[in-house]
């Protein structure tokens, strides 16, 4: 069995230095605030331990470095030298559909889009997550799960499904506006728990009464001389707009008394913040459908920053309906022992004065 395996060297840079990706000009943004690449050690992460039974191809600059950073042999597909673009990622895909019986891809919704084009609904292939934004659901749910599925497909043991490939316009987003669509469908090995949904809405008139609800609960048991950290999303958003304060709705903000001290805030800035502050809360909501709290769309959020919060410090809020759409909570910090101390189970606040306890897996 042959499995062609693309790196997008340059996907989930932009995530802690607050940026929304890296397509176009976030890339040079992304450099200019010190952003260091990540999508290699993801990619790692997957590829470690794969099945013996697979050979690999790869390209020059695209993870034929991994490959041999981790001693697994493979063919390379020789590439011009420079910066790689998303017309290196399909030329190279288009290359490997004519040979290899799935395609393993490192990166994000862009790279997922750029895959598409070059092969596709009928190929088979699964996304390594690896970016800032994942709402499409041909991801699987961890870099560690890649290598379960891989042992799965080999085995005879997975079932093809298409999945969605959804992306948004970077451009809105970064300056708060979410506009997601869907972009198309490709197919992946599936196997239930291990491949993560597409990203889910909730915008009726009962689902903002729930998310008012709990904001009103959450803001009457704020404490005094409490550094809040508040994450993105709708649920998270209601806090603050129930505190009268302007909420980022992509990004992070920090409250302290009850007034605003922070917007939008990267890595740095937080690291810097925290340590002025003893007693400090992180208040994160849940991605429908998903069941993520840590690692997508919040990579501001880095394993230190985690730390200095201290996983006991994290309060989950959500809607009641969301939160009935959830079997399991998920986290995938790009820290694996971080990610062990936070699986087990955890309470979500989704009413006033309720709790539920969900299960992370």
């Amino acid at each position: 069995m042959k499995i062609g395996f693309i790196l997008n060297p340059i996907a989930g840079m932009g995530g802690s230095v607050g940026l929304k990706g890296t397509d176009g000009r976030a890339y040079n943004d992304a450099l200019r605030l010190g952003a260091v690449r990540t999508s290699h050690l993801a990619a790692k992460r997957a590829l470690s331990d794969i099945d013996g039974n697979v050979s690999f191809v790869s390209a020059e600059m695209m993870g034929s470095e991994v490959l041999d950073a981790l001693g697994i042999d493979h063919e390379v597909i020789p590439m011009k030298k420079g910066t790689t673009t998303g017309n290196d990622t399909r030329a190279v895909a288009k290359i490997m559909k004519e040979s290899c019986g799935l395609i393993l891809f490192c990166g994000g919704d862009g790279t997922a889009r750029d895959i598409l084009d070059a092969v596709g609904e009928d190929t088979l292939v699964l996304g390594i997550p690896a970016g800032v934004k994942m709402y499409s659901s041909v991801f699987a749910t961890t870099p560690e799960d890649v290598r379960e599925i891989v042992r799965a497909f080999v085995n005879g043991d997975t079932v093809p499904m298409k999945r969605e490939v959804m992306d948004i316009n970077e451009e809105y987003h970064r300056n708060g506006i979410l506009a997601a669509r869907l972009y198309g469908y490709m197919t992946v090995p599936y196997v239930p728990s291990l491949v993560q949904s597409c990203k889910g809405t909730y915008d009726t008139p009962d689902e903002y009464a729930e998310a008012d609800e709990v904001a009103e609960y959450v803001v009457s048991e704020m404490d005094d001389d409490t550094l809040y950290i508040i994450g993105p999303g709708s649920t998270t958003g209601r806090i603050m707009e129930r505190m009268g304060m302007k909420h980022t709705l992509l990004g992070i903000d920090a409250v302290f008394n009850r007034e605003l001290i922070g917007s939008n805030m990267n890595e740095s800035r937080l690291i810097d913040l925290m340590k002025k502050y003893d007693k400090k809360v992180l208040v994160l909501g849940i991605i429908g459908k998903q069941g993520f709290f840590l690692g997508r769309g919040n990579k501001e959020l880095t394993p230190a920053v985690i730390k200095m919060i201290g996983i006991d410090n994290i309060m989950l809020v959500s809607g009641a309906t969301k939160l009935n759409d959830l079997k399991e909570l998920h986290v995938d910090t790009g820290d694996p022992e971080l990610d062990k101390e936070l699986k087990g189970y955890r309470k979500v606040v989704f009413k006033y004065g309720r709790e539920r306890v969900v299960k992370v897996t």
